[in-house]
């Protein structure tokens, strides 16, 4: 990881909790990396682990930057502040991978070519399931015009062919961002969100400042992924699906989108209750219509309303009116998205702002 004068710089961040599992699969797979057209960095960022990650990345990895939290500052809270590293460091572009994963080398190569001939809002690597290494975890994400974000082609046997598409939104598993455009946006990801949904509202975001997200599939990783583990954090999903309705849609959008809304809101509420998740959904109403909340709610409306470069109309035309996710399909879900896609397909229509 030389550092030569008049080279760009691209910084890894690796949000880490108890991630002592999977360093020793990942760490060696990083520190082998050689790139012959840019500098790499490393940066670690630590949200209070307990299970000896900090000593192990210590003794053996002592190249990489390890920033350390005194508290959990989550997944939002750890790749900022590795983000603030990182522009301290003069990063070009970053790159942020989760700590489950593992990589192919030369995985940044295609995402730095595609990134000094274009521009874009960000870029996800093709993201395909370890150990069934076959299968997809992800080939972008999908954003539903309710606010659920999900990984397209989950689970699906691997026949696709290598061709960079623009997507909805790119995975914050793997994907790169050029600190150029990061900076205009003013920070990376929103503080509030805490975890969970973050990639989904800087996706859209980067939307509505004109910034394009964009599969490239010749740049290759795995994911751990276990959906069990995240089905559990209903309290985020929920609150921060809400948020990012509120703050990233006009006005205008959100009128029309409400009976839809109302409606899944009442159809939460139901599953809740008998999944003995209520607890979680009414502590994530109480968040929503606090007035910490409300006072955050405008400054990020503000904001993101005052880099608007794209009418909702072309942004939210490629929003999905159906969850086409495996892990959830059953004949509610089914008779779910045949309402509200219709319901999707007709309003998106009128919405000429």
């Amino acid at each position: 990881m030389s550092k030569m004068a008049g080279r760009d710089k691209i910084a890894v961040i690796i949000p880490s909790f108890n991630g002592q599992s999977y360093w020793p699969d990942l760490l060696p797979q990083l520190a082998a990396e050689r790139y012959a057209d840019f500098d790499l960095r490393i940066i670690i960022v630590d949200n209070n682990s307990t299970d000896g990650s900090v000593a192990y990345i210590r003794e053996h990895f002592p190249q990489f930057t390890l920033l350390i939290s005194d508290t959990n500052l989550g997944y939002v809270g750890a790749n900022n502040l590795g983000y603030e590293q990182a522009v301290q460091w003069g990063a070009s572009y970053v790159y942020l991978l989760n700590q489950d994963t593992l990589v192919e080398p030369g995985w940044l190569q295609p995402l730095y070519d595609f990134a000094k001939l274009h521009s874009f809002g960000s870029l996800q690597s093709k993201i395909n399931l370890w150990p069934a290494k076959d299968e997809i975890n992800t080939v972008g994400n999908v954003i539903h015009y309710l606010g659920f974000g999900y990984a397209g082609s989950l689970g699906i046997k691997d026949h696709f062919l290598p061709l960079i598409q623009r997507i909805n939104y790119a995975s914050g598993a793997g994907v790169f961002l050029s600190v150029s455009v990061i900076q205009k946006l003013g920070r990376l990801f929103d503080k509030s969100m805490f975890a969970y949904l973050e990639d989904l509202d800087l996706g859209w975001i980067l939307q509505i400042m004109g910034y394009d997200n964009y599969l490239i599939p010749q740049s290759q990783i795995y994911h751990k992924y276990e959906f069990h583990r995240s089905i559990k954090q209903v309290y985020w999903f929920e609150r921060n699906r809400l948020w990012v309705m509120l703050k990233n849609y006009r006005p205008a959008t959100l009128v029309l989108i409400f009976p839809a809304w109302l409606i899944m809101e009442l159809g939460q509420l139901f599953f809740a209750a008998i999944n003995n998740w209520l607890g979680a959904k009414l502590r994530s109403y109480a968040w929503l219509f606090s007035a910490e909340a409300w006072k955050n709610l405008s400054a990020e409306r503000k904001l993101v309303q005052s880099l608007r470069q794209r009418s909702d109309r072309l942004v939210v035309g490629e929003f999905s009116g159906q969850i086409l996710f495996q892990p959830l399909q059953g004949w509610f879900l089914k008779i779910a998205n045949i309402f509200f896609n219709i319901y999707w397909l007709i309003v998106k229509q009128l919405i000429f702002w």
